[in-house]
């Protein structure tokens, strides 16, 4: 698999959590809640804890990991809501443009830009001596 595809995977899977999130609050669909704040057990967190560090310099790494937390941790604070009962709360996140939006796309924009750095970094032809006299 190609780091493109895992990466958009990994975008469609934490969007897809707004919808989990509604249905779980409109009472059509359960939801483990248990896992969900918590940023390394997801299969992109696996993939930033492992694969990501190799192939990102540590400043995109680091970044996609600071994003990917903060996407958990705006996800764990609509759990809390939840177990709190606070639904209105948890529903105002949930809302176009609410914060579980700006964290989404946030994380996704920025995930969206690392294969690109990633392979312009590797793709660029390496610096001769006769280039470095020029």
């Amino acid at each position: 698999m190609s780091i493109k595809r895992d990466i958009e995977y990994a975008i469609y899977i934490h969007g897809a959590w707004k919808t989990r999130f509604r249905d779980f609050l409109s009472g059509r669909a359960p939801m483990d809640l248990s896992v969900v704040g918590q940023s390394h057990a997801c299969k992109l967190g696996h993939w930033l804890d492992n694969e990501a560090r190799r192939m990102l310099s540590p400043e995109d790494h680091a970044e996609a990991c600071r994003l990917h937390a903060h996407f958990h941790q705006v996800s764990g604070d609509i759990v809390d809501c939840i177990k709190r009962k606070d639904f209105e709360t948890a529903r105002q996140t949930l809302v176009p443009a609410g914060s579980f939006d700006q964290a989404s796309h946030g994380l996704a924009a920025y995930l969206r830009k690392m294969p690109l750095r990633h392979r312009s970094k590797t793709s660029a032809p390496p610096e001769t001596e006769a280039s470095k006299a020029a």
